[in-house]
């Protein structure tokens, strides 16, 4: 049986297919078992603000499409390049993996994963960008 099982803390908010759940007082598990629903905690979204580079612009555009606020199509015109742009960068080879796997997944039209790849990168975006402010 193919889905997903997300374990949500209480309060804690998700976007399932456009549609914001919040669990209630307690913690829960939450079963989703239709496949290729899009799927969002919203801690993990970005907010417009947050875009400081190509892999937070990347993340977000991906977190876009995810949320149903851009079509997937729309979404790989915006990422080809920009993941494109990370290649060129010289990165630590994790990282340089990790925009390979993502540029499979958009291949694949799996936006979400393209996001989870992408994290490490945003967050050492942050980093980077704190250092030099």
């Amino acid at each position: 049986m193919a889905g997903l099982a997300l374990k949500l803390a209480p309060k804690e908010q998700v976007l399932i297919n456009g549609v914001i759940v919040e669990n209630g007082p307690k913690r829960a598990q939450l079963l989703i078992k239709t496949d290729n629903a899009s799927v969002l905690r919203l801690r993990d979204a970005l907010d417009s603000a947050e875009v400081i580079g190509p892999a937070s612009e990347a993340y977000f555009t991906a977190q876009r499409c995810v949320a149903g606020e851009i079509s997937s199509d729309e979404a790989e015109k915006i990422l080809t390049p920009l993941l494109q742009k990370l290649s060129a960068i010289d990165l630590a080879e994790a990282c340089t993996g990790a925009v390979q796997t993502a540029q499979n997944n958009l291949n694949d039209n799996n936006l979400y994963r393209v996001m989870r790849c992408l994290r490490p990168l945003v967050d050492q975006e942050k980093r980077d960008t704190a250092l030099v402010s």
